[in-house]
C-alpha cells in the first residue's frame, strides 16, 4: 500500500498516522522545523504537542519507525493515555506487525553465527550493540561475546509467516533497526537496505501494517 503521510484514525485519546518512507518520525534533536511525521500531524492536531515525553522533541509519539521504513505510528493526544501506553509497552502488550520484502545476502560483517531454524513461528532473540563509523548500524549481541551485558534487555522478533522472500513479523518491544538487523543476520536483507547488505533501491521493503493496543487494532 503506497500512500503519503496521512491521518489514518482519530480518537479522543490518540491518533494513528501513516509515515511515508524517507521522512523522520520525529524531528532530530535541535531540528524541530525540518519535515517529520510529528510536524505533519501536529499542524492538524496541535494538542499532541502538549504531551510530555522523555525526550521533549518527541511529544506524544509512542514509537518511532526508522527513516526509510513506512507504516503506522501511534500518537497520544492526552498525557494519561501516553503514560498508560508506556506501561503497556513495558509489559509487551503493544503489538506491532510488519511485512518485509527481502533479498538474499551474504553480508556478514560483524554478525555472530545465526543459530536459528528460520521458519514460521521462530523467535529471533538478541541484545544489540552499536556498529560502524558513527554508530549508523547495530549488530546482534549474544551470550559469550565480550560486549555482552547481563543487565541489557533482550529483544525478540517473531516470524509470523514466511512467503518466499516476504516475511511477516511481530514485535512487542523494539530497538533501533531491530528487524533490519535480525533479518540481515539471517541472510535476508530488506530490499533497498544497503546499510545491511541489500542492493540500493528507492523502494524500501519494510512496512508497519498493523498495531494492536488496549483492545484496539488498526490496520492498513
Amino acid at each position: 500500500m503506497e500512500i503519503e503521510n496521512k491521518i489514518i484514525r482519530v480518537e479522543e485519546d490518540f491518533i494513528v498516522a501513516y509515515k511515508d518512507s524517507y521522512i523522520n518520525t520525529v524531528p532530530l534533536k535541535g531540528e524541530g522545523n525540518k519535515p517529520s511525521l510529528l510536524n505533519f500531524v501536529s499542524a492538524i492536531y496541535p494538542d499532541i504537542l502538549s504531551v510530555s515525553s522523555k525526550n521533549e522533541w518527541e511529544r506524544g509519539v509512542l514509537h518511532r519507525l526508522d527513516f526509510p521504513t513506512k507504516g503506522l505510528v501511534l500518537i497520544a493526544r492526552k498525557q494519561n493515555f501516553y503514560d498508560k501506553m508506556l506501561e503497556e509497552q513495558k509489559g509487551g502488550r503493544f503489538v506491532k506487525r510488519y511485512v518485509a520484502k527481502t533479498e538474499k545476502s551474504t553480508y556478514d560483517e560483524g554478525f555472530p553465527p545465526f543459530n536459528y531454524d528460520l521458519k514460521d513461528g521462530v523467535c529471533i532473540k538478541s541484545k544489540f550493540r552499536s556498529y560502524s563509523k558513527g554508530a549508523k548500524a547495530v549488530r546482534p549481541l549474544i551470550e559469550g561475546q565480550y560486549l555482552y551485558k547481563k543487565e541489557a534487555p533482550i529483544y525478540e522478533t517473531y516470524v509470523d509467516k514466511i512467503d518466499g522472500s516476504v516475511f511477516y513479523l511481530l514485535l512487542r518491544r523494539g530497538f533501533r533497526h531491530q528487524i533490519r538487523c535480525h533479518l540481515a543476520w539471517s541472510g535476508n536483507a530488506i530490499v533497498g537496505d544497503a546499510l545491511y547488505g541489500a542492493k540500493e533501491n528507492n523502494d524500501f521493503g519494510l512496512l508497519s501494517y498493523e498495531i494492536e493496543f488496549l483492545g484496539e487494532k488498526v490496520s492498513l
